[in-house]
């Protein structure tokens, strides 16, 4: 046998200490290896829950519309934009607004200004002109040689402005308004249409309607100033006529409007009980021939439809849905008239609200919005027809109207839209000159006015039918109040056999404007 030295190790100890050293390795790897897979499934289940893009919100936190925000015009003036009452806003100077809000870290201020750059892209160019001597006279003429706004087109700012939602976009330059055609006539434009008007009454068929228009299967629906016939050539299984029983589309009242737009109302009650598979309301007005209207008497088409609400309309609606799944149920319409309040671009008129809008179809658009068809919403629309008559002489017009489903006795849910109502101007009644274009059909709209200033002349409008209306209350209470009849005694109010006559008391129409902070 070959003796061993002592202290020196044998193979065999020497695989047995290797064994254990790699077993240690093993070992430590194996939880290395266990720790690094249940830290990637960790991160895998976390990137899967975590909200990298916001999750809809349930259908039940939805919020429906109101036409109630937090604060008024003059407060996001002052605080949020640094301006005073006094300062003059602009579409022109948009782009620069927002820079100036942008800074801004109040929260309310800060809340509307990302809901601003969320649905809006504001974005301004500029694009220069040279004109040759013998083109500035022409230039000039064209521009009341106003020598301001010649400078003005040698240098021309352009702003555009797109809804990153609906996907409106609208292009601004004031001085497109100045081109050759489009500023008014030199006659009066009022003298024209109402020569119009004029040779128009002798054959129209609606002033004889009851003779020269068809009706609906369940009758005509008739009040002391309107009347409705069923539409000879429909565009809708339900398409009417909404009458105005006087011919001149220039001088109907309030009193006559609210009247028409009350047996509009009716009809759509009647269709509705006659079939409730019918329940999409919509109103639609164009007013003179310049507006595409095909009598010059004053009538609106009034149509209910079966499945959705038409389709530009509806496409807004989805998109308002949409919006609310993605922003905590705020409604789109709601975060709309916070907008255009902030930078104001709003009226109100108790619980009805008008908006210059910022992406409008054409010029002087103005959109109103009420949670429901209330008075307030039509007359909002009456006064702002007004503004466009009387203030402007803008006789030729459009608007379309769209009401929440007809379902009696149920206020408009999260899925559905407020009363809306979009108006137009369509330029001068007298002229020859179409207001719509190839840009406008398959491009962008191309507005020549600025809603900034387009407000203005509904807030003067609004103001103006107040007084008026209560100026008519007042004379109606002078005539009603205490008028004596015979045998009654006039110095103590007692009748003849001395029991006292109680006073005549005339309830008063009041504003009951939302108060806002």
């Amino acid at each position: 046998m070959t003796s061993i030295e002592e202290g020196v190790p044998t193979d065999n100890q020497i695989k047995m200490a290797g064994y254990r050293q790699n077993k240690k390795i093993f070992l430590i790897a194996a939880c290395v290896f266990g720790l690094a897979i249940f830290g990637w499934i960790k991160l895998l289940l976390t990137i899967n829950t975590y909200d990298l893009i916001p999750k809809p919100v349930a259908i039940s936190e939805l919020k429906t519309f109101s036409s109630w925000v937090n604060h008024n015009h003059l407060w996001y003036k002052k605080t949020c934009l640094g301006l005073t009452a006094d300062d003059n806003l602009s579409v022109g100077k948009l782009e620069d607004i927002i820079a100036r809000w942008s800074t801004v870290v109040q929260k309310d201020c800060r809340e509307v200004y990302e809901k601003f750059t969320d649905i809006y892209n504001v974005n301004r160019r500029s694009g220069q002109v040279i004109i040759p001597d013998t083109f500035q006279t022409k230039v000039l003429k064209w521009l009341n040689n106003d020598d301001e706004l010649f400078k003005e087109v040698k240098l021309q700012f352009i702003t555009s402005i797109f809804n990153t939602y609906t996907h409106e976009s609208s292009i601004f330059n004031p001085l497109r308004s100045k081109r050759p055609g489009v500023t008014s006539m030199d006659e009066s434009v009022r003298d024209d249409v109402e020569e119009m008007v004029k040779k128009a009454e002798k054959d129209c068929d609606f002033c004889a309607y009851q003779y020269k228009t068809a009706e609906d299967t369940f009758g005509r629906i008739e009040s002391e100033f309107s009347a409705t016939a069923s539409n000879t050539f429909k565009y809708d299984g339900y398409h009417a006529l909404i009458i105005l029983k006087s011919h001149s589309p220039l001088d109907f009242n309030e009193n006559q409007f609210m009247d028409m737009m009350d047996t509009t109302m009716k009809w759509f009650m009647k269709v509705y009980e006659t079939d409730k598979n019918y329940k999409y309301p919509h109103l639609m007005w164009d007013n003179l021939p310049k507006a595409s209207a095909s009598q010059i008497h004053p009538h609106a088409q009034a149509s209910v439809g079966p499945v959705r609400h038409y389709g530009l309309m509806e496409h807004i609606r989805l998109t308002g849905l949409d919006y609310a799944k993605q922003h905590s149920g705020n409604s789109y319409f709601n975060d709309l008239l916070q907008i255009h309040t902030a930078l104001g671009l709003t009226t109100t008129l108790g619980n009805a609200t008008a908006m210059a809008y910022l992406t409008p179809k054409k010029d002087y658009e103005v959109i109103i919005m009420s949670k429901t068809a209330s008075i307030e919403f039509f007359r909002l629309l009456y006064y702002t027809i007004k503004a466009l008559m009387d203030d402007l002489e803008l006789f030729a017009w459009s608007f379309a109207m769209f009401l929440p489903k007809l379902e009696p006795y149920v206020t408009p849910d999260y899925d559905d839209i407020p009363a809306i109502v979009r108006i137009i101007s369509r330029g001068q009644a007298n002229s020859h000159r179409s207001d719509i274009s190839a840009m406008e059909l398959f491009a962008a709209s191309n507005v020549n006015i600025d809603p900034f200033s387009v407000i203005d002349h509904v807030e003067r409008s609004v103001s103006k039918g107040i007084k008026d209306l209560e100026e008519l209350n007042r004379r109606e209470d002078e005539k009603l109040v205490e008028q004596p009849k015979e045998g009654e005694n006039k110095d103590n109010n007692q009748s003849e056999d001395g029991e006292a006559v109680p006073k005549v008391k005339v309830s008063k129409v009041k504003e009951n404007e939302e108060k806002q902070q």
